[in-house]
C-alpha cells in the first residue's frame, strides 16, 4: 500500500500535463459573451424593458447577471466605493462575509434560493469574487 502523503516526482511528462491543464483552466476563465439562451432566460424572467430601465438607472453601465441552474439574479454595476468597502471587509470580516456583504449592496432582483442554498451561494460567491478581482487594474514596477 502506497503512502498517500509522499510527494509525486514531477517528471517532464507530468510537467507537460500540468502545463496543458493550466492552459485549459486559463481558457475557462476568459470572459465570454453571453449566449442567446442565457440572455433569453433573463429577458423572460425580468423583461427587456426592466433590464434596460435598470441599466439606465446605473449610467448605462452593464448589469451583472448571474445564473445558477434555473436561479437568476441581477446586480447593479460595481462602483469604486463598493470595491473599497469590499476590500476593507475582506480584511476585517473575511472573504465569505465580504462577498455576502457586496452581494447585498449590489442586489437588484433575483431568486432568494441563490442566497439560501449553500451550493448555489458558493457558485455565486466564486463568480462575484472573480468579477471583483477582475476589476483590479494591472500594474508593474520599473
Amino acid at each position: 500500500m502506497k503512502n498517500k502523503n509522499l510527494p509525486i516526482t514531477k517528471t517532464p511528462e507530468l510537467q507537460k500535463i500540468f502545463a496543458t491543464r493550466m492552459a485549459k483552466e486559463s481558457e475557462k476563465n476568459a470572459p465570454t459573451a453571453p449566449t442567446s439562451e442565457f440572455t433569453e432566460a433573463f429577458v423572460k424572467r425580468f423583461t427587456k424593458e426592466k433590464l434596460d430601465q435598470w441599466k439606465q438607472e446605473y449610467g448605462n453601465r452593464d448589469l451583472i447577471q448571474l445564473k445558477v441552474d434555473d436561479s437568476l439574479a441581477v446586480l447593479r454595476p460595481i462602483l469604486a466605493d463598493d470595491l473599497g468597502e469590499y476590500m476593507m471587509s475582506i480584511g476585517t470580516n473575511g472573504m465569505s462575509k465580504a462577498v455576502a456583504f457586496i452581494i447585498d449592496q449590489l442586489w437588484i432582483d433575483g431568486d432568494a434560493d441563490l442566497l439560501i442554498d449553500e451550493d448555489k451561494f458558493i457558485a455565486i460567491f466564486l463568480q462575484v469574487n472573480n468579477i471583483l478581482e477582475g476589476k483590479k487594474a494591472e500594474f508593474f514596477r520599473y
